[in-house]
């Protein structure tokens, strides 16, 4: 049948072939050609076989009333730019942009005369402030800390043995960009006060000034045998009015998607095995019958992840339309953009399971505190080598504008928080539990959906499991 209705331009979604009879009667071939319609979706079927599916009563969205204010800032994604061959000279660039770029808001939010390396021998027993990026940091035999540093002139060596500076020094990062100041006492410098760019202390919380929400995504899996097929079918239900909360459902415009849309193939060892889909095109067409399901009113954004059919390594570009038809914003990784005037900064997050090896007080359970880390130190992938990085130019990681909004996915768990006046969101996932996570102990958050009210800065945490 699939075939006799291919021929005759009608489609039919993943979904719609799995519920279809093994062996279907003439009768219900004639009754999907006299729909009229290209694509059949799995609830079509089940209505023509005479299962019971609840229809919405009348939904009328005032979503559906505003016309979409999307601006997508494309000086800061990858996609069409990456012009690098992974020679020495593209690292020295990478590394001389991401120092330039923090070091010039370190300089604005400190206080005092800022000196370089090759100056610091002209400064013997007095108090300085250096703007480094730290290649080395161990701990002595006395228990202090010793960093190396360097900026565009020379190197030097930092010390850290106050009690009051130490519980800072103990979260810098190798590669972070920092302040430091305290004495000069060839050859080092003595610190005192430690320094990370981070946000503005107080800035505006932003609110538009219609009434439209945006709802977040990530880590799909379309394509794992531990994909939630039927909890993403209730959130869609749900965006068409069938369920609870109406009142929400009508107010969302957008929906954005930070990465791992697909499961992928070869991703790691044995993959196959978990997998029901074993085709690449197959799971992008899983997305794009999603994608055709939602209400035609709300815009997508989406980007992809570590799983996604882009280059492995960070920044990523785009997913091209050779992976999926659907017309929607197609954006890189990391990427920013503004709707309805609030910024958002997405990025799917890999870099997250590096902070977390790195940085005490962080760990799975609160994806939030690891993005905050990112905002303070105002980089997505502070610690080099921690994940893949290709040395682009321009180090496309940079945290330039501070945001309202804070998009990451990656690890599977909803985390929320505010910070310095960005919102900070990690949306979870719609794969259950894997085999790996087990052995692991971790424990994901599956099905969880935050929607965010623009107008009023609420954000709802919806649970598409137990609707």
């Amino acid at each position: 049948m699939i075939g006799d209705l291919s021929a005759r331009g009608i489609r039919l979604t993943t979904d719609a072939e799995a519920v279809l009879p093994s062996n279907p009667p003439n009768e219900l071939f004639q009754k999907i050609l006299a729909l009229g319609k290209p694509l059949i979706s799995r609830e079509d079927i089940l209505l023509l076989i005479n299962v019971e599916v609840k229809r919405p009563s009348f939904f009328s969205p005032p979503a559906k009333e505003y016309s979409a204010n999307i601006k997508i800032d494309h000086r800061l994604d990858v996609t069409g730019k990456s012009r690098t061959k992974g020679g020495v000279d593209n690292f020295v660039s990478h590394f001389r942009n991401r120092y330039e770029r923090i070091s010039r808001m370190l300089r604005r939010s400190g206080t005092g005369d800022n000196i370089d390396l090759c100056d610091v021998v002209r400064h013997i027993n007095e108090k300085v402030r250096i703007i480094v990026l730290v290649s080395d940091v161990r701990e002595t035999k006395k228990g202090n800390l010793l960093f190396e540093v360097e900026d565009l002139t020379g190197q030097f060596k930092v010390v850290v043995s106050n009690e009051k500076a130490m519980e800072k020094a103990r979260n810098v990062l190798k590669d972070d960009v920092v302040a430091f100041s305290g004495k000069i006492l060839e050859p080092f410098l003595i610190a005192e006060e430690i320094e990370w760019p981070d946000l503005p202390v107080i800035r505006e919380k932003k609110r538009t000034e219609i009434d439209v929400a945006s709802a977040y995504l990530s880590d799909i899996h379309f394509g794992s045998r531990y994909f939630l097929d039927k909890y993403l079918d209730t959130f869609s239900d749900w965006l068409h009015g069938r369920g609870e909360a109406k009142e929400l459902a009508g107010k969302v415009k957008y929906l954005n998607i930070a990465g791992d849309i697909v499961d992928g193939i070869g991703i790691y060892p044995n993959q196959e095995k978990d997998l029901v889909v074993k085709d690449i095109y197959r799971q992008y067409q899983m997305f794009d019958d999603f994608l055709e399901d939602l209400p035609d009113h709300i815009e997508v954004i989406a980007g992809p992840g570590n799983h996604d059919a882009v280059r492995r390594g960070e920044p990523q570009p785009a997913m091209g339309k050779d992976l999926f038809e659907s017309d929607i914003h197609r954006v890189g990784n990391p990427c920013s953009f503004s709707i309805e005037g609030i910024k958002h900064l997405m990025y799917h997050g890999t870099s997250i399971d590096s902070m977390i090896a790195s940085v005490p007080g962080t760990s799975y359970s609160h994806p939030e505190k690891v993005m905050t880390e990112y905002l303070k130190r105002r980089h997505l992938s502070p610690l080099y080598g921690g994940n893949l990085i290709i040395p682009e130019n321009v180090d496309y990681m940079v945290v330039e504008e501070p945001p309202d909004v804070l998009h990451c996915g990656h690890v599977h768990k909803n985390g929320y928080t505010q910070y310095r006046g960005t919102f900070v969101i990690n949306s979870g996932t719609f794969q259950d539990r894997t085999d790996f996570q087990i052995k692991q102990g971790h424990v994901p958050t599956p099905a969880l959906v935050p929607v965010y009210e623009m107008k009023y800065g609420r954000l709802h945490t919806l649970d598409f499991k137990s609707s």
